[in-house]
Order: structure tokens, then C-alpha cells, then sequence
């Protein structure tokens, strides 16, 4: 098992992998004096080490404890499940849990934990669990995505949220930045299928619905914009990304586009980079994820740019309109000369009376015949 509880400290500790010689042995002389024991039943833990199974505390004799097991088994899960992502996956991890333990020390209502230390999951175990009051978040971060791997992958995430929803938890995805692309329109992403099942509504996203209502009627709004046709159902991606050497968190809001291949999505603004302190900070018992006071700002360009655009859209329209008036006109003028020039030719040409008189008598003696 990886965790303990440090019987001077008073608290659950996670033994740390990838230490020298030295500081094993240190580990190894201090939990025989009885720094560690188990946090489930109480039995004092030693510390071992191997090339396979890394560091761990274990049972005298290893004669573990049935919730110890059970932990063992959601932490073998969990590294199953983990196998394909990179090294940065897990460093990622501890950053991202070591702002939210921050939070927690702040605020008493606020609990954090390893995902797999959590007793609620058995079938998926994400990353991080984060409880605020009665609210809880299970915090899953991806970095290795590829053309053979996306779509197990995708389809991971999609059991992945539906699981942790049943379960109370709403789910975040935060995705290696490394995986971004925009399309040549300049105002849409393109998105891996995974990508696309990390889309989740935030608090933000709520806000930008409410705008864009607001802003105008939803045909014009697409008519407009070019925005999907679809309904204004605005979600976030979220973007892990390097920032002045220290990890940062940018947001995309977005509309899909139905049945596009590869996957794409409508964004309204470029996103803006948040440290995690910024990102991770608590309003009305949720995770803000965002800069209400930049959304704003953003919101405010794009009502400037809607007015721009629909002004020159109907500009469009009137000079449609208008060559379509020209075209009808000249179109019925040339109707009426091709009909005038056909009359004086009839009336120039070189049948003989006779001839026509016939060619009348013929159309007469056709129409009594019908008649």
C-alpha cells in the first residue's frame, strides 16, 4: 500500500517513489520505530522497496488488512489506467494536488485525496478527489493521446463521466496543451474524439449562454457569426499548459459542430492562462476555473464584434437584394425586345398571302377538331 498515517505529524502520508538508497534506508529506520501505521486498522507499517512494485508500506509478514487490500487493488487499478499517459502525467497530478491541499488548509469544508484512496470507486479511479461541503469533483488529467489511441481512449472518458456522475462526482478533464489545434478559420478547434467527451459545462460556460441569449435571436446569431447550428449549449476545455515555468490552466469555451470528421467546435474568444491558485479558487462552493472579470471583458469585444458583423451581414443582404431587383429588370426587358423583334420579323417575312392563309386555315381546322 502507498499510504500511511504519520502517527507524529497526525496525518496521511503518501510514501514518495523514485528516492536514492539513502533515503529509503531513512524511511525503513523510522517506520520500524513506529512513524507509520495503518490508516485503516491501526497496525503498525514497515517500508519496502523493490525495481517492480517501487516503494511501499506494508503489514508485518504482509499480512494485510481487508481495506488495505481493497486500497492496494483500487491502486493497481488506477496505474492500469494510467499506463499510456506520459512522465509528466503524475507530476501534473501533484502540482494540481498539492494547490488543492493549499485550499484545504484554508478551508475546512474543503477535502482532498488521491483518487484511489477513496472508497467510493471501484470501477474507474480518477486522479483526485476534491469534496467542498456536500459538492464533489473527480479530477481526471490526460496527456498522451494518439491517432491509434484516441478512440479507447474517448471512450474511457465517456464511461469514465457517466460513472462519476452516478456516483455524486462531477467530472474534469484537463487535457496536455501539446494536443491544441485550431483550424484555419481561426474560430474553431479541432478535436480528438477524446477531447470532444472532455467537454464539460462550468460555471463560465453558464454565463456565456446567458450572453449570447441576450445578444440576439439564435438564427441571427448563426446567420451572423457562422456559429454551429446548433443550440446554445456552451461547454469548456481545459488545457494544461507551461507558463513562465510553472503550470498553468487555459479554458476554451465552445459550441460543437454536429457530424464533423474530425471532430471541431466553435470557440468565442482566445483563452487566457490561470495559475492554479487563480483557477482553483472557491465561489459559491465550486471551483471558479475562470476570471469572471476577464469573461466579462471578453463578452464585451465579441457584442462589439456580433454589432460589426451583423452590420455588414445586412449590407450583404441589401446588395442581394438589389442586384437580384437589377437582374429581374433587366431580365423582363429583355423579354419584351426579344418579343418585339420576333413580331417584325413575322411581319417581315416572305410567305406569301396565300401561304399564310392556309397555315391559319390548318390551325382552325385543328382547334374545331378539339373543340
Amino acid at each position: 500500500m502507498r499510504e500511511a498515517w504519520h502517527t507524529n505529524e497526525e496525518k496521511l502520508y503518501i510514501i514518495p517513489q523514485n528516492l536514492p538508497a539513502v533515503e529509503i534506508d531513512n524511511y525503513k529506520q523510522i517506520a520500524k520505530k513506529g512513524t507509520f501505521i495503518c490508516p485503516y486498522c491501526k497496525a503498525k507499517l514497515y517500508v519496502k522497496s523493490g525495481e517492480i512494485l517501487g516503494n511501499f508500506f506494508s503489514h508485518l509478514h504482509g499480512e494485510s488488512c481487508e481495506a488495505s487490500k481493497q486500497s492496494e487493488a483500487r491502486y493497481n487499478k488506477y496505474e492500469k489506467q494510467k499506463k499510456n499517459d506520459t512522465p509528466r502525467q503524475p507530476h501534473i497530478v501533484a502540482l494540481i494536488n498539492d494547490e488543492l491541499n493549499v485550499l484545504a488548509k484554508v478551508y475546512p469544508h474543503v477535502t482532498v485525496n488521491p483518487g484511489y484512496l477513496n472508497q467510493d470507486f471501484s470501477k474507474h479511479i480518477p486522479d483526485i478527489t476534491l469534496k467542498i461541503n456536500n459538492y464533489k469533483y473527480a479530477i481526471i488529467v490526460v496527456t498522451h493521446i494518439t491517432a491509434s489511441t484516441d478512440q479507447a481512449i474517448a471512450k474511457s472518458i465517456q464511461n469514465q463521466k457517466n460513472y462519476y456522475a452516478s456516483l455524486g462526482y462531477e467530472p474534469l478533464f484537463f487535457i496536455e496543451r501539446n494536443h491544441l489545434g485550431i483550424d484555419i478559420d481561426g474560430q474553431s478547434l479541432v478535436l480528438w474524439k477524446t477531447e470532444l467527451q472532455a467537454l464539460t459545462s462550468q460555471k463560465a460556460d453558464i454565463h456565456w449562454k446567458d450572453f449570447l441569449k441576450q445578444l440576439g435571436e439564435l438564427e441571427d446569431l448563426q446567420a451572423v457569426l457562422k456559429l454551429p447550428k446548433t443550440d446554445l449549449n456552451v461547454k469548456s476545455i481545459m488545457y494544461i499548459t507551461p507558463a513562465n515555468e510553472a503550470i498553468s490552466i487555459e479554458a476554451f469555451h465552445v459550441l460543437e459542430h454536429p457530424n464533423t470528421l474530425p471532430p471541431k467546435a466553435h470557440f468565442f474568444a482566445m483563452p487566457y492562462k490561470l495559475t492554479f491558485s487563480q483557477a482553483f479558487k472557491i465561489n459559491d462552493e465550486n471551483l471558479s476555473l475562470a476570471d469572471l472579470d476577464i469573461e466579462i471583458n471578453n463578452q464585451s469585444k465579441y457584442a462589439e464584434h456580433f454589432l460589426q458583423a451583423k452590420e455588414a451581414f445586412e449590407r450583404q443582404l441589401e446588395e442581394k437584394a438589389l442586384l437580384a431587383k437589377l437582374a429581374a429588370e433587366e431580365n423582363r426587358k429583355q423579354a419584351i425586345e426579344n418579343q418585339q423583334t420576333y413580331l417584325e420579323r413575322y411581319s417581315q417575312s416572305n410567305y406569301v398571302k396565300s401561304d399564310k392563309d392556309k397555315k391559319r386555315e390548318l390551325v382552325m381546322k385543328a382547334f374545331l377538331s378539339n373543340n
